[in-house]
C-alpha cells in the first residue's frame, strides 16, 4: 500500500507539473499529461532507472493503478457523454453530417486496408486471429476525432462561437458517436467467433441505450425540474446518479461489449439543462481530470514501449500510420469543406481540427490492447500518432491566423 501511495503521488505530481508545461507551450494540458504517462513508463524511467521504474510499479501495485484508471475512465466517459449537447447539431447539421460522412468514412477505409497490408508485412502488430475484428478497429482508430480536446482547443482559440468552431463541434460530436458504434461492433466482433454471437451484445447494447434514452426520460424530466426549483441536488442523489454510470458500464461489459459504452451511455441519458449539467461537471472534474485520469495516463505510459519499435520496419509502419491518419482525416473533411463553398483558410483550418485524437484516441487504443486486437508495438505506434496529431493542430492553426486568447494578468 506505501508502494501504490507514493506512485500515486508520482503520477499526480509528473502530470500536473508537464500539463503546466503544455499549456505554456500553447498545448492543450492533456497532452503533457499523455507525456507525464509515457515518462514514467519504461520508454524513459524504465530506460534510466530500470529498477526504480521495477518497483514503483510491480505488478501488485499496477494492478491497484489499474483498477483506478478503469475508475477514471469510466467516469470520463461519463463526462463525455453529458458535454455532447443535441442543440449543437442545430443549423449546421447538413454541412456536419457530409463532413462526417467524408471525413470518417475515408479514414476508416484506409485504416481498414492498411492493416490488411500491415498485418501481412508485419504480422507483429496484430496478434491472435480476430480476422474482421482488428480491420475494423484500426479503421475505427484512424477516423476518430478526440471531441472533449477539439472543444477545449476552441476555446482557448476563441472559436465556439464562431461558425468555424460551431461546424468543428457539431462535426466532432457525430464523429464521436459514430466512432463509439463502430469500435462496439469491433469489440463484439472479437469476443465472438461467430456472426451471429457479435450480433447478440450489440442487439442488448442497443435495447440498454433505447432504455437509457427513452425509457428514462420521465425520471430525467422529474430530475431536471427538481432541480430548476431548488438550485440544488442532494448529496445522496448525485452520489446515485454517479454510481448509475458505473452500473451502466457494468451492464454494457456483462452483455459483452465494454464498459466505457455503458457510461457513455449514462452520461447521454442525462437532462440537457445546462445549469444541472454543469454542476455535475464540477463535482467530477476535480477528482476525475487531476487524480483518477493521470493514473489512467500512467497505465499507458506502462504499456507504451517505445524500445519495442526496434526495427527500421517498424519505423516504416508508424511513419505510414501517421501518414494514412492525417492524410485520411485532412483530405476528407477539407475536401468536403471546399466543396460546400467553404473559404480555403476556413476549409484547411476545420481539417486541421479534425485531426485532433489526443485523450479519446488512448481510451480507444487501451481497449484494443486489453482485449488482444493490437499488440504492444502497435499500442506505441498509435500513441504517438495521437500524440503527433494533436500537437500539431495548435501550431497550423496559428499559422493559418487563429491565435490563442492572451493570457488573463
Amino acid at each position: 500500500m506505501p508502494t501504490t501511495l507514493v506512485a500515486i503521488a508520482l503520477i499526480i505530481v509528473v502530470a500536473q507539473l508537464l500539463g503546466e508545461l503544455a499549456q505554456r507551450l500553447q498545448q492543450p494540458r492533456v497532452i503533457g499529461e499523455i507525456v507525464g504517462g509515457i515518462v514514467l513508463g519504461p520508454s524513459l524511467l524504465g530506460a534510466l532507472v530500470p529498477g526504480l521504474e521495477h518497483q514503483l510499479f510491480a505488478p501488485e501495485v499496477r494492478s491497484q493503478l489499474n483498477l483506478l484508471g478503469q475508475l477514471g475512465l469510466v467516469l470520463f466517459m461519463f463526462l463525455i457523454g453529458l458535454e455532447l449537447n443535441p442543440k449543437l447539431l442545430q443549423g449546421r447539421l447538413p454541412l456536419a453530417s457530409r463532413i462526417t460522412a467524408i471525413g470518417v468514412g475515408l479514414p476508416l477505409a484506409l485504416g481498414m486496408l492498411l492493416a490488411l497490408g500491415l498485418e501481412a508485412w508485419q504480422p507483429v502488430l496484430f496478434p491472435g486471429e480476430h480476422g474482421l475484428a482488428a480491420v475494423l478497429f484500426m479503421g475505427t482508430a484512424l477516423a476518430i476525432t478526440a471531441f472533449p480536446v477539439l472543444a477545449r482547443i476552441l476555446r482557448e482559440r476563441q472559436l465556439l462561437s464562431q461558425p468555424l468552431g460551431t461546424l468543428a463541434i457539431t462535426a466532432a460530436a457525430i464523429e464521436d458517436v459514430l466512432s463509439w458504434i463502430l469500435l462496439a461492433i469491433a469489440v463484439a466482433a472479437s469476443r465472438s467467433s461467430t456472426a451471429l454471437g457479435a450480433l447478440v451484445p450489440l442487439v442488448g447494447t442497443a435495447a440498454w441505450s433505447a432504455f437509457l434514452l427513452v425509457g428514462l426520460r420521465p425520471a430525467r424530466v422529474w430530475l431536471e425540474q427538481r432541480y430548476r426549483q431548488g438550485h440544488q441536488l442532494g448529496p445522496l442523489l448525485q452520489v446515485s446518479l454517479f454510481g448509475g454510470a458505473l452500473l451502466s458500464g457494468a451492464v454494457t461489459e456483462w452483455l459483452g461489449v465494454h464498459l466505457i459504452f455503458g457510461a457513455f451511455l449514462w452520461g447521454l441519458a442525462m437532462p440537457r439543462y445546462q445549469p444541472l449539467r454543469r454542476r455535475l461537471e464540477l463535482r467530477l472534474d476535480a477528482v476525475v481530470l487531476q487524480l483518477l485520469l493521470p493514473i489512467f495516463f500512467a497505465i499507458s505510459g506502462l504499456n507504451t514501449q517505445i524500445g519495442s519499435l526496434h526495427s527500421p520496419a517498424l519505423w516504416g509502419a508508424a511513419a505510414l500510420v501517421l501518414a494514412v491518419a492525417v492524410g485520411g482525416k485532412f483530405v476528407g473533411t477539407w475536401a468536403v469543406a471546399r466543396c460546400s463553398g467553404m473559404a480555403e483558410k476556413e476549409a484547411e483550418a476545420l481539417g486541421w481540427l479534425m485531426n485532433t485524437r489526443g485523450l479519446t484516441e488512448l481510451v480507444i487504443l487501451n481497449v484494443g490492447l486489453e482485449i488482444g486486437l493490437i499488440s504492444t508495438e502497435l499500442f506505441t505506434i498509435g500513441v504517438l500518432m495521437a500524440l503527433v496529431t494533436t500537437v500539431m493542430a495548435g501550431p497550423l492553426l496559428s499559422r493559418l491566423g487563429y491565435q490563442p486568447a492572451p493570457a488573463r494578468p
